[in-house]
C-alpha cells in the first residue's frame, strides 16, 4: 500500500465552478446605485454651489450698500464747510475737525475736494477722479486705489458759481470684507450642513431601497448552475416583483426542459441495458462455439464494444441519478463513508487482482450526511478510474478519515497522473486527457463532480506521493450528533435540494 509522504508537492483543482464575482461592475457600465447617486447628489451639489455664489453676492451687496451709505455722511459734512473767501473756494474746517473725519477703528479714511477740471482745493492729491461725469447734485460710488490700497470712494457733485466741485471720501475695505465674510459664513454654513445631511440621507435611502435588489443578486449569485428553484419574491419591492416573476417562469421552463432531458437519458439508458445484456450473453455463447479465427476475432471485438456500451449506459444512469432532478432530499442519511468503502471493496478487489494491482485500504470512521446510493456511485467511479488508468503492477490506496469539520475520502494511485492545467477540465462530461489509454467513457469524474455538488462537498486533485500518480480527495461536511429537529434543518440546507 502507498502512504502519502509529508511535504509532497500538491496542486489543488476545485471541482465546483466558481461563483460570479460579487458586486463587480463591468467597465463602461454603472450600477443603479451609482446612477441614483449621480442624479440626486450631483444636482444637490450644484444647487449648493449656486446657493453659495448667491449668498456671496447677497453678502457683498449688503456690505456695499450699508457702508456706502455711511461713507456718504463725511462727504455731506465736508460739503457744508465748502465756502468762498476772497473769490477763492476753500474748505472752512479746522484741521482738528479734518483729522476727526479720518478716524476709524478698522479702515483708513481719505478725502479730496477738487474742481471737475482737476484743480485740487483740499485733501489728498492722489485721489483718483470719478470714472464718469454725473449731473450736479448727484452722487456716485466706485472703487479705486489710494496709496497702494484698494478703497471704496463716494463722490458728491456740488454746483458752484465757479463750476462743479467734486467732494470725494475714500475708505479702505477692511470692514466691508469682514462683514461680507460674516454674512457669507452665516448663510453658507447652515446650507452646507443641510446639504451634507441631505447627502447622507440620500445615501442611506438609496442603500436601504436597493437592499432587496442586493439580496436578490446574492441569492442568484450563490446558486449553482443547476439550482433552478423559484426565487423568493416576498421581500421584493412592487416594482421588482414582475422581474422576479418573469425569472421564476424562466427557471420553471428551464427546470422542465432539464427534467425532460434527464428522463430521456435515464429511460434511454435503462432501455439499452436489457438488450445490451442480452447481446453480451449471446456473444459470450458464440465465443464458446467452434469458429474460424477471423470470426472469433470479430466476436471478441463485438464483445468489447458491447461491454463498453453497457458500461456507458450504466454511467448515464448514474449521472442521471446524481443530477439535481434525479435526487430527493429524503434520501439523505447520517452514514459512515468507511462503511460504504468496505461494501465497495468486495467488488473492486477482484478487478484489481486481474490487473495485478495492489489495492489497499486505510479506513477510519468518517461520518457525514449523504445519499448512500450516490456515495456508492462516487466511490465506485473513483476506484474504477484509478484501476482503469493504472499500469499493471501498480498500487492504489483508498483512505477515509476525519479532519476538523470534514469527513475525508481519498483515492491515490501511482499511474500517469493528471497535468495541473487539465485538472479542472477532467470534471467535464465526456472529456478525456489527450493520449489517454484505456476505454473509459469520460463520465466517471463528471459523475463525481455532480455528486460532490449535491452534497455541498469539495473535491481536489493533487499529485500522488513523491509527485507520481494522482491523489483525488473529497471533503464532506462531518456529521455530529444533534437533536432530530436540527438534523432535519441541516438536511434541508444541502445545496440544490
Amino acid at each position: 500500500m502507498i502512504r502519502a509522504e509529508p511535504g509532497a508537492p500538491t496542486v489543488a483543482a476545485k471541482a465546483h465552478i466558481p461563483a460570479a464575482s460579487r458586486g463587480v461592475v463591468a467597465p463602461g457600465h454603472r450600477s443603479l446605485r451609482q446612477q441614483l447617486l449621480t442624479w440626486l447628489v450631483a444636482p444637490l451639489a450644484a444647487l449648493l454651489v449656486c446657493a453659495t455664489l448667491l449668498s456671496y453676492w447677497i453678502a457683498l451687496r449688503s456690505a456695499t450698500v450699508t457702508y456706502d451709505r455711511s461713507l456718504l455722511d463725511p462727504a455731506l459734512a465736508l460739503a457744508e464747510h465748502v465756502d468762498t473767501l476772497g473769490g477763492k473756494i476753500v474748505l472752512d474746517l479746522p484741521k482738528a475737525a479734518q483729522d476727526v473725519l479720518r478716524v476709524d477703528s478698522y479702515d483708513r479714511m481719505y478725502f479730496s475736494i477738487a474742481r471737475t477740471t482737476g484743480e485740487r482745493i483740499a485733501g489728498q492729491s492722489e485721489m483718483p477722479p470719478p470714472p464718469v461725469s454725473v449731473p450736479e447734485g448727484h452722487r456716485m460710488f466706485f472703487d479705486g486705489i489710494v496709496s497702494g490700497e484698494k478703497v471704496r470712494i463716494a463722490a458728491l457733485f456740488l454746483p458752484h458759481a465757479d463750476g462743479t466741485i467734486v467732494i470725494q471720501v475714500a475708505e479702505t475695505t477692511v470692514k466691508r470684507n469682514r462683514l461680507t465674510r460674516e454674512i457669507l459664513l452665516a448663510e453658507t454654513i447652515p446650507d452646507l450642513l443641510i446639504a451634507v445631511v441631505a447627502m447622507i440621507l440620500v445615501w442611506f435611502g438609496i442603500v436601504r431601497s436597493l437592499a432587496p435588489l442586493e439580496r436578490l443578486r446574492i441569492e442568484i449569485a450563490e446558486r449553482s448552475a443547476r439550482d433552478l428553484r423559484p426565487l423568493d419574491d416576498s421581500y421584493a419591492p412592487t416594482e421588482v416583483r414582475p422581474l422576479v416573476h418573469t425569472l421564476n417562469e424562466l427557471l420553471r421552463d428551464l427546470r422542465a426542459a432539464l427534467d425532460s432531458q434527464q428522463r430521456f437519458i435515464a429511460n434511454a439508458a435503462h432501455q439499452l441495458r436489457t438488450p445490451l445484456a442480452g447481446l453480451q450473453t449471446q456473444v459470450e455463447l458464440a465465443l464458446r462455439e467452434p469458429a474460424p479465427p477471423a470470426l472469433l476475432h470479430s466476436l471478441k471485438q463485438l464483445r468489447g464494444s458491447t461491454v463498453r456500451a453497457a458500461h456507458l449506459a450504466n454511467q448515464l444512469l448514474a449521472l442521471a441519478r446524481a443530477e439535481p432532478g434525479g435526487r430527493r432530499p429524503d434520501t439523505l442519511r447520517r452514514i459512515d463513508v468507511r462503511a460504504i468503502v468496505q461494501e465497495a471493496a468486495s467488488l473492486w478487489v477482484p478487478r484489481a487482482i486481474l490487473k495485478d494491482l495492489d489495492l489497499g485500504f486505510e479506513l477510519e470512521a468518517a461520518p457525514t450526511v449523504a445519499d448512500a446510493r450516490l456515495l456508492r456511485d462516487l466511490i465506485d467511479n473513483l476506484i474504477e478510474n484509478a484501476i482503469r488508468y493504472s499500469a499493471d503492477g501498480g498500487r492504489i490506496t483508498v483512505r477515509t478519515a476525519t479532519c476538523g469539520e470534514h469527513a475525508m475520502l481519498s483515492v491515490e494511485d501511482d499511474g500517469p497522473g493528471i497535468p495541473p492545467g487539465q485538472r479542472a477540465q477532467v470534471f467535464q462530461r465526456f472529456y478525456r486527457l489527450p493520449g489517454a489509454t484505456g476505454d473509459g467513457s469520460g463520465l466517471g469524474l463528471a459523475i463525481v463532480h455532480e455528486i460532490v455538488n449535491a452534497h455541498g462537498a469539495t473535491v481536489e486533485i493533487e499529485d500522488g506521493a513523491g509527485g507520481r500518480g494522482t491523489l483525488i480527495r473529497v471533503r464532506f461536511v462531518r456529521a455530529v450528533p444533534v437533536p432530530s429537529a436540527r438534523v432535519n434543518a441541516a438536511l434541508s440546507a444541502v445545496p440544490g435540494q
